[in-house]
């Protein structure tokens, strides 16, 4: 990738991270450009409509043209076509924030969501991305991948602590994975975000490798032994029909 598009990508990333978008000084600085160079890129990516510039605070965010792309993509995308109604089904049924994630790297990144307003809904958004160590949905995908690949991604992920009650340690961390591949629930308590339990099953596409899961997060305080039991339920038939939809059949099915 030439050094000028790599220029152009660092700088949507960056504006994009910041809520309430970033003056010239402020690319320039957090991103160490010299600003004769940063201003003649700014100029372009206003012309595309890659970026957008506020003429009374010269403040830059990032322009329609970016929705369009991410559209074009999320459009063409069949998990989350297929994926959406699966979501609201199990959102129906148990009035919690419901979420479909994708792996990214060491990452999992939100495709789709249904919610009540709640600080989960507000902080984990469309195309949100958080921890596989430690979140449910990403220990649901884990759980599943090849033990060599496990390895790579806890290599590359910054294993520090979300809260008190983040697990950190590789042995703790393995240790939920196996559960999780024994029960097909991945569970996480507390460890992302303080008071917030999540619960999430993997998605398999047809060779059987985990694409995707869909999780569930509520208050801890609220958690009972039903209402978990519940959910559990509607997340395994729910990530079982969506699975299915993808071409993935469950042994007993292939030997029927």
């Amino acid at each position: 990738m030439s050094k000028s598009a790599l220029r152009v990508l660092e700088i949507m990333e960056h504006i994009a991270q910041q809520p309430q978008g970033c003056t010239h000084t402020e690319v320039a600085q957090g991103l160490q450009i010299p600003k004769s160079s940063l201003t003649a890129l700014l100029q372009d990516m206003m012309s595309k409509g890659y970026l957008q510039r506020n003429p009374d605070t010269n403040v830059f965010t990032i322009g329609v043209q970016v929705l369009w792309l991410a559209n074009s993509y999320l459009r063409n995308l069949n998990l989350v076509r297929l994926g959406q109604p699966v979501v609201a089904s199990v959102f129906s049924k148990v009035q919690e924030f419901t979420l479909l994630a994708i792996p990214t790297a060491h990452e999992y990144m939100v495709i789709c969501t249904e919610s009540v307003p709640s600080i989960l809904a507000h902080s984990l958004q469309m195309g949100q991305r958080g921890p596989m160590f430690c979140s449910a949905v990403g220990r649901a995908m884990l759980a599943f991948m090849p033990d060599a690949q496990v390895d790579a991604i806890l290599a590359q992920s910054e294993l520090k602590a979300l809260t008190p009650s983040t697990k950190t340690d590789i042995a703790d961390i393995k240790k939920e994975l196996a559960r999780t591949r024994r029960t097909g629930i991945g569970v996480s308590k507390n460890e992302v975000t303080a008071g917030v339990s999540g619960y999430a099953a993997p998605v398999f596409n047809a060779t059987g490798v985990p694409v995707a899961s869909i999780g569930v997060g509520f208050a801890t305080a609220q958690s009972t032994p039903a209402k978990v039991k519940q959910i559990e339920t509607e997340l395994l038939l729910a990530c079982e029909a969506l699975s299915g939809q993808l071409g993935w059949r469950t042994p007993a099915a292939v030997a029927v």
